[in-house]
This record gives C-alpha cells, structure tokens and sequence, in this order.
C-alpha cells in the first residue's frame, strides 16, 4: 500500500493527521460537559465540517491520483463534497465570528451575506460535472481546474477577511489569547492557501484548520467557562446566556438558594472551607437538576424553570439536597456541616429581562431573602428600576464627559440681620429624553456605581468659578453651601484636590463651607476618614456643616464625633412640628441642644412666615425654603442678590 502511496500525485499525510488531530478535539469537545450555546453549536459543527472534509480528502486524492481504478461519478461526487465542506469552513468561521462579536445591526446583514456565498459555491461546485466550472477530468483523466477555481479561493479569502475585520471592531472586549486565536485561525488559513498554490501536491490546509481550531476551542469553547470551579455545575456565565435564551419566553422562574446564614457552624468555617461548601452544594444541586441548576456566586446557586411545572416538586427537590450534611475536607481538618437552605422564587411572565439585569435583580433583593422561603411577585418593577439606573447612568456619563449639569443657587437668609448672607449649591440635571432628572433620584445612583466623586469635583469646580467671575462680597454673600458626599470622602487625596481647584480658581477657602449628609447607617471607617478630612481642610479655612441633621438614625454620633461648624437640620422635622405637639418640642431641644454646644443651625424647609416666626423666637441662625426663593440658576440667583442684598 505504502508503495501506491508514493506513487500519488497528491500527498495525503497531513490530511490523515487532520483526522486524527479533529477526532482528537471532538473528544475534548464531549468529554467535559458543555453548555449548549449558539456558539458552541457553530464551534462543532467547524469541526464536524473539517473532520468531514479530510477525510473526504482523502478519497478524493486517491481517485484524482489513480482516476482509472474509480468510475466517474465516484471521482467528481468524492472531489465535489470535498470542495464543498471544505469552502462551507469559511462560511462557517465568519457565522462564528458574527455570533461572537454579536453586533445587533450587523448580524442580519452579514448571516445573509455569508449564505448568499454558500449558495453561489454549493452551485459551481456541484455543477462543475457539465459545465466544468470549477474542476473536471479530461480526455486522458487528468485532473483540472475549471475557470472559476480562482472563485473559491476569492470567496474564502473575503469571508475570512470580514471575519477578522467584523472582529477587530469589538476587539477590545477580549483577551490577548483570543485575538490571537482568531487571528491566527485567519492568517494561518491564508497562507497555507498560498503555500498549497506553490506546492498543489502538499495538501495541508485541513491540518492547519485543526490546529487552529484547537486554540479556538481553548480561547472561545472551553467549557470550564462555564462551569463553577472544578465542579459540573454551571456559572454565572452560562446563567447570562440561559436566561438570554428565555427572554422570548412567556412564562419561567428562577429559583434562589443558598445555605442560610443563620448557622453558626458557617462562620466557624475558614474561607477554604466556605468555598469548599460552596462547591459541594453546587456539586449536589447539580447532580439533582443538571443543565437547569446554575451557580452564581460562592454558596449562591439558582435552578432556572423553563416549562410550566409544579412548584413544590421543585422546592422539595431542593429541600431534598440539604437533607444530608455535606463533607468538607480542607487543609486544616475535616467537618460534616449540616445546613438549611434559605429559597426564592422569581417568577418571571412575560419580562424580557436579560441575564444581567436578573443578576441585578437578585443581588438588589437579597437583603429579602432571610427566610425559608420567598416569593418575588413584583419581578416587573424591579427590571424597570434596574433599566432605568442602567439609561440614567448613561445619562449621567454623558453630563459628566459633556459638562451636562447645571448649579442652582437657593438664598439663605440669616436670621440676626434679617439678610442673605449665603446660599446652597445645588445640582440639577436635564436631559434631552429624560428631561428633569431629580437629585433625589440620580444622586444614590452616581454614589453606588462610583460616579460621585466626579459629580462633587464638577459642582465644586463650578462654584469656585462663579465665586471667582461673580464677586459675590459685592454681593454680601459670605460663603457658599456645597453637599458633599460621605461616599465622596472615601476618595484618597480628596482634601488635596479641592485645595488645588480653590487655588486654581484663587478663591478663599472661607468662602466656602461643605456639607457633609448624614446616612442612615454609620460606618466607623468612613468617620474616621471624614474626621480626618475635615481637620485638614478646616487648617486651610474651610467649614464645615452638618446636613439633614435627624433624618436618619447617625445624628448624635455625626454631631459628636465630626467637627461641624454649624447643623443643617432636616426639613422633615420642621414639618411634622407644625403637625404635632410632640415633634415640636424635639424641634425646640434639639435646637437647644446644638446651640449649646457652641453649632450655629441652618433649619431647612421654612414655607411661610408661621414656620419662620417660631425658629427666630428659638434663635435659629439662618433660614432656608421656599419662602425666601426656590433655587435658581447662576444668573437669577445673581438678579436676586442684586435686588435683596442691601435690603
């Protein structure tokens, strides 16, 4: 045999070794478990095609080299089905390459452009038995090119070259590793076409496929991608993709579980033996619900439901998993830990929600999930409110990069001289889309995703101008009110950056005075960091107030332990004194009470001259509300001042 072998016109060593390297990979691809993706069925099927097309290959050398040993449908049918899954590759490739980018305008065009080609080489090549298109034999059974040949390599070099190009727009949001697998795929494809034109005898383009589709598979396919550890049970990453898939579904629910937490014997657990649960957990839920079972984080699992099904046959599934305790072998010593498993159900009819807003959605509620079992029948109005954080975050990213906000000015009267000595910064943001976008609203938004930081420099920047451009003593302004954030003050450097703006701006340090928000729940790092923070600017001139003092639960320990100058006190007690004898004697003591310890007090809020008649008889220092002026954009606030100034 190995004696004919040598005799062939056409080598067929590489194709053979493309075999075996495809089978190999094809074995990889099905010995771990995969999650059943779009991509990952294109991926398999590049393989089946190359498998397919070597060993295709292989007979279709043999009956080009020895075309008198085979009859003629047997020498075109085995050279057309080559041609044909070799060329359908590239098609292939750039259908991969489009799922992957997944540019939405895209995706359309280029699936339509990708078959129109196959469709125009399925036809020469299957019509080159009478029209001799693309190969033929002749009269003496040689084999031979036809005129359009030079076509196939013309389309698989443009598919391959809208693959990369549709690559190369998106490349930014993959590794190194992947680019060069997808360029290596692409390259390496390209230049054993040249090779091969050089060397025909040499059939090694197959080979080159395989090995390139193992780095794909290593880059793009590898299933511990989407598994959770070294466990069988699916991620995060698969739980995206699995709930993307449903979205055109009417009707399915998500299943939280996790071990619950009021079990001591977890926190006697090292961070290797959490871990160490968190995989036997996913390990058992797994092997219980399979591909519907995903885990979403350590100790955090979900089972997604497709079809309609019984509930609580689900739940005593569930339920079932913890009946036995789990065993943890670490390091350090070895437990059997007995759990109970805290669940939520998150049904969803009809919500288009994606992966990552339900990822969203469940680490939002999980403060909820404190009991055995939770229902979530609102999964609507949560999605919204996730979308709508999610465009006004966008909206907010534009306002910062396009100087979008706006500073209004509220007048503060001071109560002594009966005059408007200062005034509150506030920030206001309008949208094209949106339109008025309330502080109240977008604020917490800028300070959970980290937008804060940039928002407070913009407003003090901007009131460091208008101080500066508007003269404001010729105003008989004092000193001007900004809000700064507690989650702001965690910035390292910040004292510096507000030293340097004042500086850059040649503004007094006096004339500005910071208001730190009281939040409900205090944390003794960021008291810290805020005391540390105050002293060093109070060195430089700045004050400092204390803002909506007694609206949350931290008033006593801000007013002790931070070094405020004077007390904002909330608008919400103000009112409620006017409604009720009791709320009026804390809004007398508490005014007392800062006075006492040497704080001047701002009272928020004041509407009309009852309100304000009664805190001048209890000596409040300066009065802020709608009675006076609502806020007002620079150049009112500035008419404002001009007309009330020296009254």
């Amino acid at each position: 045999m190995f004696s004919d072998i040598d005799q062939l016109l056409y080598y067929p060593y590489y194709c053979i070794a493309a075999v075996i390297a495809t089978l190999i990979l094809i074995i990889m691809y099905f010995i771990k478990r995969n999650y059943p993706t779009k991509r990952n069925k294109l991926f398999l099927t590049l393989i089946i095609y190359n498998l397919a097309a070597s060993a295709v290959n292989i007979l279709s050398i043999f009956t080009i080299s020895f075309p008198e040993k085979y009859p003629a449908w047997f020498r075109y049918g085995c050279n057309m089905v080559y041609l044909f899954l070799y060329n359908t590759i590239a098609v292939m490739f750039l259908l991969y390459v489009n799922n992957l980018v997944n540019i939405s305008k895209l995706r359309k065009p280029v699936y339509i452009f990708a078959t129109s080609v196959w469709f125009f080489e399925a036809f020469v090549i299957f019509s080159s038995p009478w029209t001799h298109f693309v190969s033929y034999y002749d009269d003496d059974l040689i084999y031979r090119h036809g005129p359009l040949m030079v076509s196939l390599y013309a389309c698989a070099f443009v598919l391959v070259m809208s693959s990369i190009g549709l690559y190369l727009l998106v490349h930014k949001k993959f590794n190194f590793y992947q680019t060069f697998s997808i360029t290596g795929f692409v390259a390496g494809i390209i230049l054993c076409v040249m090779f091969q034109a050089y060397n025909p005898r040499i059939v090694i383009t197959n080979f080159i496929c395989a090995m390139a589709l193992f780095f794909l598979y290593s880059a793009f396919e590898n299933p511990a991608y989407y598994l959770y550890g070294d466990t069988s049970c699916f991620n995060r990453h698969a739980f995206v993709v699995e709930v993307n898939r449903l979205r055109k579904k009417k009707e399915y629910s998500v299943i939280y579980v996790k071990a619950s937490e009021s079990e001591d014997i977890i926190y006697s657990l090292r961070r290797e033996g959490r871990e160490k649960l968190a995989e036997r957990m996913a390990e058992r839920i797994s092997g219980e619900f399979g591909r519907e079972a995903f885990c979403i984080d350590v100790g955090v699992l979900t089972v997604v439901v497709e079809h309609p099904f019984n509930m609580d046959r689900y739940l005593n599934r569930i339920r079932k998993c913890f009946d036995e305790p789990y065993a943890i072998n670490t390091d350090v010593d070895y437990n059997l830990i007995s759990v109970k498993p805290v669940i939520a159900v998150i049904p969803v009819k009809g919500e288009p929600a994606d992966g990552q807003e339900m990822l969203e959605l469940i680490r939002n509620a999980e403060e909820e999930f404190n009991q055995e079992l939770t229902y979530i029948n609102d999964t609507g109005r949560r999605v919204a409110a996730i979308r709508r954080e999610k465009e006004l975050l966008h909206v907010l990213d534009n306002a910062i990069i396009n100087h979008g906000f706006e500073v209004y000015y509220q007048p503060i009267l001071e109560a002594e001289s009966n005059r408007f000595v200062c005034a509150e910064a506030l920030i206001r943001l309008n949208d094209e889309k949106l339109g008025f976008v309330s502080p109240e609203e977008f604020i917490p938004i800028a300070e959970k995703n980290g937008r804060i930081g940039d928002i407070g420099e913009y407003v003090f920047r901007e009131v460091c101008r208008f101080v500066k451009e508007s003269n404001i003593t010729s105003l008989g302004v004092k000193f001007i009110e900004i809000n700064l954030s507690p989650v702001q003050c965690k910035k390292k450097g910040l004292a510096l950056t507000l030293i340097n703006i004042l500086r850059e701006y040649d503004v007094d340090p006096q004339y500005i005075n910071l208001e730190i928000t009281e939040t409900a729940e205090v944390e003794n790092n960021i008291l810290d960091r805020l005391n540390e923070l105050m002293n060093n600017l109070h060195e430089k001139g700045i004050k400092f107030a204390l803002d909506d003092f007694g609206s949350g639960f931290a008033a006593l320990d801000y007013l002790i332990k931070l070094p405020a100058d004077v007390v904002k006190i909330d608008k919400g007690i103000l009112w409620h004194a006017f409604q009720e004898e009791a709320s009026m004697i804390i809004l007398r003591n508490t005014i007392k009470m800062v006075r006492d310890i040497g704080k001047k007090i701002v009272v928020e809020g004041v509407e009309n001259d009852e309100m304000a008649d009664v805190l001048k008889e209890c000596n409040c220092d300066y009065l802020q509300g709608y009675l006076y002026s609502k806020p007002l954009p620079e150049s009112e606030y500035v008419q404002f001042m001009e007309y009330y100034g020296d009254k």
